[in-house]
C-alpha cells in the first residue's frame, strides 16, 4: 500500500516547500494543504498521514495539529517541532498528534517515520514522551491525585485489555458491556490522562521487554 501523504500549515507556500522535500526522499506522492480554509486542498480520499508543519511562536502548530485530528480521525498525525523540549512535544501530542520530529531531526528522520508507518507500524512516540508522559501521572503536582488512581476499577481494568493488545469487540465481551459502554470507559481515560489516543495510554502500562513498565524507569 502506498501511503497517502499531507502536509499542512498555515501558509501554503510552506506547506509546498515541505511536500516538496518530503518527495525527494521518500519517493511518495504528498499533497500540499492548508489551515486556511481559502487555500484548503480538496481530495477525494483521506490522507494516511498528516505533517504538520507551523509555529510555536503564534500557536500554528498546535492548532494545524487540532486541525488535522478533526479532519482526518484515523490519519497518524506527525508534528514538525520548532523546539527540542520533550514537554513542548509531549504538549502537541496531548493536542493530537501520534507523534513529532524536534528541530534538531531533519528529513532522514521524517522518512523513518513514513517507512515505520508504511509497514504498518502506529505506535510512534519516542521513549522519552513515555517517559514524560508517566512521570508526570507517577508525579502530580501538589494537592493533586495522581491519574492513575483517579481510574476506576472498571477503567484500570478496560485500560489493561488495552495494554494486553485485545480489541474492542474482545474486551467488550471479556467484560460483559456493550461497545457504547467501552466507549464511554474510553473517553473517561483519555480525559484522565489528558491524552487523545487510547493506545498512547496503553503504552503507559504496558509491559517492556523483561516485565519492566514505563512506571519503573
Amino acid at each position: 500500500m502506498q501511503l497517502r501523504v499531507r502536509v499542512l500549515a498555515n501558509r501554503r507556500v510552506i506547506s509546498e516547500a515541505v511536500a516538496a522535500a518530503i518527495q525527494d526522499v521518500a519517493g511518495l506522492p504528498v499533497i500540499a494543504d492548508s489551515t486556511d480554509p481559502t487555500q484548503s486542498h480538496k481530495a477525494s480520499r483521506p490522507p494516511h498521514v498528516v505533517v504538520v508543519v507551523g509555529s510555536a511562536f503564534d500557536a500554528s502548530t498546535s492548532a494545524a495539529v487540532r486541525m488535522a485530528r478533526r479532519r482526518w480521525r484515523h490519519a497518524l498525525v506527525i508534528a514538525l517541532a520548532d523546539s527540542d523540549r520533550v514537554e513542548d512535544g509531549v504538549a502537541l501530542v496531548r493536542g493530537g498528534a501520534d507523534t513529532w520530529l524536534s528541530r534538531d531531526q531533519g528529513l532522514d528522520a521524517l522518512r523513518s517515520l513514513l517507512v515505520r508507518i508504511g509497514s504498518g507500524e502506529r505506535f510512534l512516540l519516542p521513549p522519552t514522551a513515555l517517559v514524560h508522559i508517566a512521570s508526570s501521572l507517577r508525579d502530580p503536582t501538589p494537592g493533586t491525585a495522581g491519574v492513575a488512581a483517579q481510574l476506576t476499577s472498571r477503567e484500570s481494568q478496560v485500560l489493561e485489555c488495552f495494554a494486553q493488545g485485545l480489541s474492542r469487540s474482545d474486551i467488550a465481551a471479556m467484560l460483559a458491556i456493550t461497545p457504547a459502554t467501552l466507549r464511554t470507559h474510553v473517553q473517561n481515560i483519555l480525559r484522565k490522562f489528558d491524552l487523545h489516543s487510547i493506545d498512547h495510554a496503553a503504552l503507559l502500562v504496558a509491559p517492556e521487554p523483561g516485565g519492566a513498565t514505563v512506571d519503573d524507569a
